[in-house]
């Protein structure tokens, strides 16, 4: 090879190892052009004291009071917290992505900040005040034209404002049916229902149904219900105020749910009249008359036996310290943890004493819920009660034992019943199937 051609060749590995070092392994692309967005303002979400929003030739009035955001034009009463809060991130991290100079007059109609869509003022508690005007969307629709503190020239900014401010009166307005209560205020609830008053009060390990019959709740059931009554809106505020309740069926209201409160106090929802698949409601310390959605509706109209807990019993296998058992194939099996709760010792049968048994076969069936539970008991199924095909009893730490007598099949499914506890649960034939093991099959080693 010539020298004049490896010459050439050590120069271009030079030049390209100059252009790695140099441009690309810092990480910059080479046409990448430099950030130019700026702040729109310096402030923060605490400096703001009024915002006053003007659409369609309406303005709506904001001020902040008693650590909460309050409508006060065109009616007075509470903001919804969600859509101030998005208003308010935006307003505070909005960034100029770019300044359009020398706008004219057309370039204002084509910009749509001749007759903006949205017109923002800010008042800050030291005095000071901003002002922003939002036209149209860009090609991209990400952006929006804006004029920002009365300048002259127009600027792009982010189209999520726009979308943040350009809502209607009842998007602002705080539409909680409960007034914006967490699952940490409530402690108790009742529920007058078309079928009945149902009571629920909240203990150490969940939820305890309390009327019409004092069980367990289902917890899940519990939560769904009280994620319902934290998180409803209502779809339409009717009426600031009413003077005749009884327009709204909500005179004599018999339908209603009562929430008491861990902070002491209750509050109470009326449920009056059907409108339009609705009903019309009032919560006991507003004066406005709301219309419910019929979803909320349906769930504050439960029934007990939906809210009662399908635990058969409740027991951690950690807490068992002994166990009995009689199937089809064994008279007695008995077990017990040991000392360290690592392993459980056969007890009976004598043939099989201090053998070591599988606590999965014994246990494993009572995580299934029951699919239904029965206070009046037929009386096919109470005499195959009468004589269980298996009987499962549970020692825990505390000394109390449970003891679980399972029916001989009834076509695909089998009835428990726990001694102490005169509901019937009935479950899956799988259940019996499960526990009808025979002593080998339980015992290892042998």
């Amino acid at each position: 090879m010539k020298k004049s051609t490896l010459l050439i060749l050590a120069l271009a590995i030079i030049g390209g190892a100059l252009v790695y070092y140099l441009e690309i392994k810092p990480g910059k692309p080479r046409d990448e052009e430099p950030d130019k967005s700026r702040e729109a303002f310096k402030l923060t979400r605490e400096e703001i004291q009024q915002i006053t929003l003007t659409r369609g030739g309406q303005s709506y009035a904001f001020e902040f009071k008693d650590n909460k955001w309050m409508l006060t034009q065109p009616v007075s009463g509470a903001a919804d917290e969600t859509a101030m809060n998005s208003l308010i991130g935006d307003l505070v991290s909005l960034k100029i992505s770019n300044d359009l100079k020398a706008v004219s007059a057309d370039d204002l109609k084509t910009y749509g900040l001749a007759d903006p869509k949205v017109k923002i003022d800010l008042k800050l508690k030291d005095g000071k005040s901003h002002s922003i005007q939002l036209g149209g969307k860009d090609f991209s629709e990400a952006n929006v034209y804006a004029k920002v503190d009365g300048g002259n020239d127009a600027a792009l900014i982010s189209s999520s404002l726009l979308t943040n401010a350009d809502k209607d009166l009842k998007d602002w307005r705080d539409r909680s049916v409960f007034g914006g209560l967490t699952d940490l205020d409530i402690k108790a609830l009742k529920l007058n229902t078309e079928s009945g008053a149902i009571a629920l009060a909240k203990a150490e390990d969940g939820w305890n149904l309390t009327a019409p019959l004092n069980t367990p709740a289902e917890d899940s059931e519990v939560s769904g219900l009280i994620s319902e009554i934290t998180s409803s809106k209502a779809a339409e505020i009717v009426a600031d105020s009413a003077d005749d309740l009884g327009k709204y069926g909500l005179a004599n209201a018999k339908l209603g749910t009562t929430v008491t409160l861990t902070a002491g106090g209750e509050k109470t929802l009326l449920i009056g009249s059907k409108i339009d698949e609705m009903y019309y409601g009032k919560l006991s310390d507003r004066p406005t008359i709301l219309k419910l959605e019929k979803a909320l509706y349906d769930k504050l109209n439960a029934k007990a036996s939906a809210l009662r807990s399908k635990t058969i019993v409740k027991i951690i296998q950690d807490d068992a310290t002994r166990v009995e058992l009689k199937n089809p194939y064994i008279p007695q099996l008995i077990v017990e943890a040991n000392a360290d709760h690592t392993k459980w010792i056969v007890k009976a049968p004598a043939d099989k004493k201090d053998k070591e048994a599988s606590a999965f076969k014994l246990f494993t069936p009572l995580q299934t819920k029951a699919e239904e539970i029965l206070d009046k008991v037929p009386a096919n199924i109470a005499a195959k009660l009468a004589k269980p095909a298996a009987v499962l009893s549970i020692t825990t730490k505390d000394g109390k034992t449970q003891t679980l007598r399972i029916s001989a099949a009834d076509g695909e499914k089998v009835y428990v019943r726990v001694d102490g506890n005169p509901a019937v649960y009935k479950v899956s034939k799988l259940w019996l199937e499960s526990l009808s093991f025979k002593l080998d099959e339980v015992v290892t080693g042998t």
